[in-house]
């Protein structure tokens, strides 16, 4: 993976340890208890789905997380990217799709290009939160 191209903006850490518990109760609070069990082959509850990519700001109760969205057996899969906004609530950034085909031509997208293009739309979402964040 690349490093990125500028700093992370103040109070952003890049956290690699296991999946966070904020992902599974912020997607519960917003869609219901135990509903994490079944959102993206369970990736909230288990921390199964590698690779995965995670930043948070303990001063904002803040975070973000690119993980796998689609089920394993699909033909396509594909990188998510999801905000955990300060205090509360959680949200899929919306961006350029980050997939793969693993039965894909040779030559083709693979699963290396997808992560690494999450993760640079991930932290290019952290710069403009942090802009606007500092507007508002």
């Amino acid at each position: 993976m690349s490093a990125p191209s500028r700093p992370l903006p103040p109070g952003w850490t890049r956290y690699d340890g296991p999946l966070l518990t904020i992902w599974r109760s912020r997607y519960e609070a917003v869609h219901g208890e135990a509903a994490a069990n079944s959102f993206a082959d369970g990736m909230l509850v288990r921390d199964h789905r590698r690779p995965i990519a995670q930043w948070i700001n303990y001063g904002l109760r803040s975070a973000v997380l690119v993980a796998p969205a689609s089920p394993a057996a699909w033909p396509v899969q594909r990188f998510a990217i999801y905000y955990a906004p300060p205090r509360e609530g959680f949200q899929t950034v919306e961006t350029a799709r980050h997939e793969w085909m693993p039965r894909g031509p040779r030559g083709s997208t693979t699963d290396a290009d997808a992560f690494t293009g999450a993760v640079e739309a991930a932290e290019q979402f952290l710069q403009v939160e942090a802009t606007f964040g500092a507007l508002g």
